[in-house]
């Protein structure tokens, strides 16, 4: 078992940060099911240099952090989210075996849905998808693509694993979320293309869900789950 592995499964999840999870719409089976716990420094000091670079020898530089483990298809760690709830920190680490595999936020609940052949639904954070799991069907699954942006590796897993399901664009209602959803034209001129056309290109069934509010997470925020429902 690896260093991040065995330390990941020495943390526990502390009173504060099961509040704020709660909060935000976290429900028991998406923080049990990931795996997501309240990050502690290690005794050990890691042997990974990248780790040591941005968390420090220990990982002390994330104490305190709430962390969301990152798994591939098969059920490999491939790295993690972490982020401060005391102050807008956030940053996603990868270990190298992220560079072959889709870094969903999600897959390690998510994957026996898509198995099934639930409809999967792809919004940009952890906290979009705590809120919008409370408005999909329970056979259907949220994955967040940490970011704006769908990877090869994001599409490629899609294709490859849910050609008969319905894949649904739930993207901020932003200027990034717009252009990542949509494609736009760079400052050179060349047409960069949106998710929704990568998705369709290669078969899938792939359309945008339009909801009146900035992304998921603030709809939660304006009135819980009853809010979430009558948006989505």
């Amino acid at each position: 078992m690896s260093w991040l592995e065995t330390a990941l499964l020495e943390c526990t999840l502390t009173e504060d940060v099961l509040g704020y999870l709660y909060g935000r719409g976290a429900r028991d089976s998406t923080i049990i099911g990931e795996g997501i716990v309240t990050w502690k420094p290690m005794i050990t000091k890691s042997p990974d240099d990248d780790f040591r670079k941005w968390c420090g020898d220990y990982g002390e530089r994330m104490e305190g952090f709430l962390v969301c483990p990152v798994r591939s298809p098969k059920g490999l760690l491939i790295g993690f989210e972490a982020r401060s709830i005391k102050q807008k920190r956030i940053m996603d680490f990868r270990l190298p075996e992220s560079k072959w595999n889709p870094f969903w936020l999600g897959l390690r609940t998510g994957m026996s849905k898509i198995w099934n052949g639930g409809n999967v639904w792809i919004v940009e954070g952890l906290f979009d998808k705590c809120a919008l799991e409370w408005a999909v069907p329970e056979t259907d699954v949220v994955l967040a693509s940490v970011r704006a942006h769908l990877s090869k590796e994001h599409v490629e897993f899609l294709r490859r694993y849910c050609q008969q399901a319905r894949i649904f664009m739930v993207y901020d209602n932003d200027p990034t979320g717009r252009r990542a959803t949509h494609g736009y034209i760079n400052d050179d001129g060349k047409r960069i293309s949106g998710a929704l056309e990568r998705l369709q290109r290669v078969g899938l069934n792939a359309v945008e869900v339009r909801y009146s509010a900035k992304d998921p997470g603030v709809v939660w925020d304006m009135g819980g789950a009853k809010a979430v429902k009558s948006v989505f």
